[in-house]
């Protein structure tokens, strides 16, 4: 037995274990040869389009809202200097009346004064003072170049109380709201009847026949946009044309998207605010630059490059970016650019070009 064991030791030592053969294998990759022309840059955005002349209608005062000549409702069009909103200002009218008349009795109080003191200014002061009445807004004071009589009638408390009433008559002119421009109501917050307290919203009011659609554009692009550049607008089934204007160009760009935004002119009584156009705008031809697909982009900003059987990830600058495709500058004419994405490929990586 211990013979036995002892030979099958031997024997079991003596087996070496098989060699194991690792086979690299390589990956193929197809390329295409990087040929830098100049390219056109076409701009397209869609947007809503908002109303380029637009009020929001506050109330300043406190009151009822009574009806106007044309019902206070959306879709009701107003004609310039037609009232939009008229709140009951009976209270305070007579209050200001009132303020009118005992302006009148302060003056004619002090013609006795003026005609002693000083007679060159009784006439003028007399007739100021007949003008006077508590229907209609007080003119302005007579002007005097006599500074002792200046001096005077503002001890008096003439003017205090001249510029009071001038205070509460343009307060009295806040009770009706008139229409600042020829258009449509599009909000209506508040219906006849309803109690205005001061600062409540009442509704708004744009302009109709002009409009502006709000862009966001790469901010690479502010070199080659101009303010009255040309834009094409379509609707959503582009069975409309219409041309529009670049008008504002925002200086600001957005950290996150690094877009800037780009207001465009429309004008068209066919178009209605918040409906939706396609914008194609030709910024400008850009030299020295190829066109790749979106998928091709590595790192954010880099693409692969084959450089002696080996990846190389080199870094480009995106100039446009289309629907599918990217225009990019950084490379060099007759480089080796990887025209279809490796998944997992490295920088340094070994392959095999199939073109």
């Amino acid at each position: 037995l211990f013979i036995s064991l002892k030979f099958f030791g031997v024997l079991g030592s003596s087996k070496k274990a098989p060699e194991r053969k690792t086979k690299k294998s390589i990956k193929t990759v197809t390329t295409m040869k990087v040929a830098n022309s100049t390219l056109p840059i076409q701009i397209k955005s869609t947007g809503s389009i908002l109303a380029k002349d637009r009020t929001v209608l506050y109330s300043e005062v406190q009151g009822v809202f009574e009806r106007t000549s044309k019902q206070f409702k959306p879709g009701v069009r107003y004609s310039k200097g037609q009232a939009l909103i008229r709140i009951n200002n009976s209270e305070f009218s007579a209050s200001v009346k009132s303020q009118r008349i005992n302006f009148k009795s302060l003056i004619i109080g002090l013609l006795a004064d003026i005609k002693f003191d000083y007679p060159n200014e009784f006439a003028t002061w007399k007739q100021y003072a007949n003008s006077i009445n508590s229907e209609n807004k007080l003119s302005e004071l007579p002007k005097s170049s006599n500074e002792n009589f200046n001096n005077f009638i503002s001890g008096k408390s003439v003017i205090t109380n001249y510029y009071s009433i001038k205070n509460l008559e343009t307060r009295l002119n806040k009770y009706t709201i008139y229409a600042p421009f020829s258009g449509v109501l599009v909000t209506a917050n508040i219906t006849p009847g309803t109690l205005i307290s001061p600062g409540q919203k009442l509704g708004e009011f744009i302009r109709t026949g002009t409009y502006e659609l709000e862009l966001n554009v790469n901010a690479g692009m502010t070199d080659f946009l101009k303010i009255g550049k040309t834009v094409t607008l379509f609707n959503t089934d582009k069975s409309n044309t219409y041309q529009g204007k670049v008008s504002r160009i925002n200086s600001q760009i957005d950290r996150t998207s690094q877009t800037i935004q780009l207001f465009v002119e429309v004008r068209s009584n066919e178009l209605n605010e918040g409906e939706y156009l396609e914008a194609d705008i030709n910024a400008q031809k850009v030299t020295d630059v190829f066109e790749i697909n979106r998928s091709l982009i590595v790192d954010e900003n880099h693409v692969f490059l084959v450089k002696d059987s080996l990846l190389v990830k080199q870094p480009i600058s995106v100039i446009h970016s289309n629907e599918n495709t990217l225009i990019i500058k950084g490379l060099k004419d007759s480089s080796e650019l990887v025209s279809i994405p490796v998944p997992g490929g490295y920088q340094g990586m070994k392959v095999a070009v199939k073109n």
